[in-house]
Parts: C-alpha cells; structure tokens; sequence
C-alpha cells in the first residue's frame, strides 16, 4: 500500500509538473506581458474598453472617451511617462513610471524581432479568402505571412494544446464585415496565450471594421515597427495588444483572458510535496511508536 501511495504522488507531481512545461511558451515577452494595452506614443480611443490588464503609454496620453463600451471599463491603472496625462473614465487610476514603461517597450520589441527571427515551418503569400492552419502534434509553428484581407470571413487555428503559434505578417492586417464568426479564430487545444501575431512591418497595420464586433482575434498582437499601428473600428482583440499606435471606436473590445499564472502552479506543487512529506513523517512515527 505504503509503494502504491508513494507511485501515486510522484505521478500525481509528474502530471502537473508536465502540463506546465506543456503550457509553457517559448516566446518571452519579458516586462511586455500581462498588459491589455501596451501602447508607444498618440492614440485615441473612443467608445471603448480594455480589461484584464494594465494599461501602459510609453510617451504619450491616455485618452478613453465616451460610449456604452467605455462605461463597462473596469478598473485598473494606467502607467504614462511624467508629463502626460490620463483622460479616461474615473475607474482608471493613474500611476507615471517611465522605467517600467521603457523596458516593457524594449522587452516587446525584442520579442517581435525574436520571433521574426525564427525559421517557418510554412509560408503563405497573400491570404484573401477564408482558411484553416492546422497542425495535429504539440509543437511551436512559425508561418510566415505577406498579408491577411478578409470580407466576413476567418482563419482558423488549429493544433493540440501546449502549441505555440506564431504568425510573422510582413504587410497588414484587414478584416472586414459584421457577421459573427469572422476573424482570427482558434481550434484544437490553442488558447489565446498560445497565438502570437507579429506585425514585422515598419508600416504594418491590424484594421478591423463591422458593427458588433464580429471580428474576433484571438491571440496577442504585436505591431512596434516605427509607424505600425492597431486600428479596431470596432473589433475585439482577445488577448494582449501591444501597439506603436492604437485607435479604436464604435464599442471595440480588448480582452486579456485569464490564465493560471506558474506561481500558482508552483505553490500547488509546493503544497504537494509538503503534504507528502508530512505524511512520510507522520508513518515513520507511527512505526517508531510500535516497536
């Protein structure tokens, strides 16, 4: 019994250790993680709202104006450079800390010239109809795309979950139309977290337009080159939006999902393995008691 209780808790520790190493991306996007905004310098946001994380404008202000949308804003902070200022709605609290906001931009601009950096597993030219990318094995995928133009339709993203994929898109991002299910969808196991979109482009832009948000983007969004840009008129981004320039209106949408963080993880395992040994003491006593 004492053999079979000890397999039990090694699988059980082995089991939760593999499904966070399954979890784990290999993308590292350092300090540039965790916001739902990560902006560098003008944008304009109106009728809109971004939950689930920070908001951060490396050097310029903050400015979320008017609609329903915006009324729903939960609260969190916006970190701005001294100097700027916060005119959002009164749930935003103001915080200004130039250091973390100058490392964040570098850590996500490293992290878009990473992933640019890594050789496809495939390349597309120009996607201008709807598609799905599957693949059936646990892997990190790299394709590399010129352009995504979109009427009311949608590609679908497919692998088993611990995936990683990562979608290197030299030109823009367009997608338009006001049926549901259009967009940057995912299948499979893939989460949110698991989906980077990597506008490489000095120039590339992400533009969405339709009412309701019908188009959804699932995954997060990188676009740092120097006059590259995030533009939803309106769209729901569910994940983090990192952006040299971001406008949105007409009740866009920008969602960080939640996700177990790895100390959560980590201090389940702790109370595992403390368990465990507590109950190795406890028997050792009991046995030293009877002799």
């Amino acid at each position: 019994m004492k053999n079979v209780l000890k397999v039990g808790f090694l699988g059980l520790v082995a089991l939760v250790a593999t499904s966070f190493a399954a979890q784990a991306s290999v993308v590292n996007l350092g300090s540039a993680a965790g916001w739902s905004v990560l902006t560098y310098n003008s944008n304009n946001t109106s009728d809109s709202a971004f939950n689930g994380g920070p908001i951060g404008v490396v050097n310029g202000n903050w400015t979320q104006s008017g609609g329903q949308q915006t009324d729903n804003q939960k609260p969190t902070t916006v970190y701005l450079s001294p100097g700027f200022h916060n005119n959002g709605p009164a749930v935003l609290t103001t915080v200004f800390d130039a250091a973390k906001l100058n490392q964040a931009w570098t850590d996500a601009v490293n992290a878009s010239n990473a992933m640019a950096a890594m050789a496809p597993t495939q390349t597309f030219g120009a996607i201008n109809s709807g598609l799905t990318i599957s693949e059936n094995s646990v892997g990190t995928y790299v394709f590399n795309i010129s352009s995504i133009n979109l009427n009311q339709d949608h590609i679908t993203l497919s692998a088993p979950a611990g995936s990683t994929f990562v979608l290197n898109i030299s030109g823009d991002v367009t997608l338009n139309g006001g049926s549901p299910g259009n967009g940057i969808l995912l299948g499979g196991g893939l989460k949110s977290s698991d989906v980077f979109i990597n506008l490489t482009g000095v120039n590339s832009s992400l533009t969405t337009s339709g009412g309701g948000n019908a188009n959804q983007i699932y995954g997060t969004v990188l676009a740092v080159g120097m006059n590259a840009s995030v533009n939803l008129h309106p769209g729901q981004i569910n994940g983090e939006i990192i952006a040299r320039t971001l406008t949105t209106s007409s009740g866009s949408l920008g969602v960080v999902p939640e996700v177990t963080p790895s100390s959560v993880l980590f201090g389940f395992l702790g109370f595992v393995v403390a368990f465990g040994s507590r109950r190795s003491l406890m028997a050792r006593v009991r046995a030293s008691a009877k002799v």
